[in-house]
Order: structure tokens, then C-alpha cells, then sequence
């Protein structure tokens, strides 16, 4: 019985092991590291490429000069640049955004009515 036991055991842990190995978990993406290279400039055919609008903001991460937002999926920090658009401040405020001399802040108000 105690031989069956373990025989039973071995090839239960055999089945779980070679089901890792055929699907490997997906890993997961840290949501603190960026995936955008940082201030990389914008070259003036890019420039031309913005949008009308400027990114949606999805969510805040408040955490004094390490804040992130999430914006269209991408998450930033301050000084980086999303779609065109380079973040200047995240804050309790919102998401203070700048693009060809004007500004534009996004507010947690206005993420439904975006």
C-alpha cells in the first residue's frame, strides 16, 4: 500500500510537471516599469503624427515624485512621452500633459467622458 501510495504520488507530480513544461505561465509585466523608451525627442514627422486628442487617462498611481499613470494602456511616469504627448506632472489633480506649446491636464472627473 505505501509503495502504491508513492507510486501514485510520483506520477501525479510527473503529470503536473511535464503540464508546466507544455504551457509555461505567461509572466507578468511590472506595472511600475515602462515600457517606453524615457524623453526619447520627437522628430518632426512624428510631431506631425499626434493625435487631435490627447490620450485617455485610465488610471492613477499616487506615490509623490514616483507617481504613474495609465494612459491608453501605456504606464508613465513624469518626464516620459506617450502618443506625442509629454507628461509634465501626475498628481492628485490628474495628468498634466504637453504638446507643441499647449497644455492639457486629465482629470480622473473626465475618464468616463473620455
Amino acid at each position: 500500500m505505501k509503495h502504491t501510495l508513492t507510486l501514485a504520488l510520483a506520477l501525479g507530480l510527473t503529470g503536473m510537471a511535464l503540464n508546466v513544461l507544455a504551457n509555461p505561465p505567461r509572466s507578468l509585466r511590472d506595472p511600475f516599469v515602462s515600457r517606453l523608451p524615457a524623453s526619447a525627442p520627437l522628430a518632426a514627422s512624428a510631431a506631425a503624427a499626434v493625435p487631435a486628442t490627447p490620450p485617455r487617462l485610465r488610471a492613477l498611481v499616487l506615490n509623490g515624485a514616483q507617481s504613474l499613470a495609465n494612459l491608453d494602456g501605456n504606464v508613465v511616469a513624469t518626464g516620459e512621452r506617450v502618443a506625442g504627448y509629454k507628461v509634465v506632472r501626475i498628481d492628485a489633480r490628474g495628468v498634466l500633459l504637453t504638446h507643441a506649446g499647449s497644455e492639457h491636464l486629465l482629470t480622473m472627473q473626465d475618464k468616463d467622458t473620455q
